[in-house]
């Protein structure tokens, strides 16, 4: 679970962010829309590093997220994957596992289970800095489900991905909330968001939020969309 109290964020006296405020509950996977330039990328940062944020308050299963205790409570995958080159794929899952305190004897056959999921069995020697974009992408993510957090944020989750494994994370995300936990991911996709997540959060044109069940329509949505982002 997070809440979100009137949280602020400008770029010299750009105001992009201003006392948003919102909360995401557990068991539930939540979609970010909106158009380019809006803040989303702003605004999953704003939530993640407390420093990054001007003012206002993120409190992450109740606790205040500039506490470290909060780190163990969260996962972050920023839409940049340029981090953590000079690792191979296998030695950033294990440095993730000791991060999150997991036991690594416990957690080798979900990182077998995973790599197999999504392909990644034979590239997991690789290092990162030799993945494609998809691969790095399929990397970190799977970091997000060994860690164990409760509440994942991911920024731009399905980009570079081929279509078998959109199908496959879709899956593994779905299992993730079903086990309790709460995901919330940006997105440009609106094919993608109409047959995938249970609510769906539009940072309209005036920066402001609002949040709506997904009827999985793609009209509906699609014209959900431009009264909120675009008119």
């Amino acid at each position: 679970m997070i809440e979100v109290i009137e949280l602020g964020k400008s770029y010299s006296r750009r105001k992009i962010l201003e006392k948003v405020s919102f909360s995401l509950t557990d068991s539930c996977i939540y979609a970010l829309v909106g158009r380019n330039g809006t803040g989303k990328t702003t605004l999953l940062t704003s939530m993640v590093e407390a420093s990054f944020k001007d003012f206002g308050i993120v409190k992450i299963d109740g606790i205040p997220h500039h506490q470290m205790q909060a780190r163990e409570h969260l996962f972050y995958v920023p839409d940049d994957k340029g981090m953590f080159l000079n690792l191979t794929g296998e030695e950033y899952l294990k440095f993730i596992v000791k991060l999150y305190h997991r036991t690594e004897d416990n957690i080798l056959p979900q990182i077998e289970e995973l790599s197999q999921a999504l392909h990644m069995e034979d590239s997991l020697h690789d290092y990162i800095a030799n993945y494609s974009l998809g691969m790095k992408q399929k990397n970190y993510m799977m970091a997000a489900f060994l860690s164990g957090a409760k509440n994942l944020i991911l920024d731009e989750p399905f980009n570079g991905l081929d279509p078998e494994s959109t199908a496959v994370l879709k899956r593994l995300l779905t299992e993730y909330r079903d086990r309790g936990s709460m995901i919330l991911f940006s997105i440009h996709n609106l094919d993608l968001v109409s047959n995938f997540c249970d609510r769906i959060i539009f940072l309209d044109k005036n920066r402001k939020i609002s949040m709506t069940d997904n009827a999985k329509n793609y009209e509906e949505l699609e014209k959900l969309f431009f009264e909120k982002c675009v008119e």
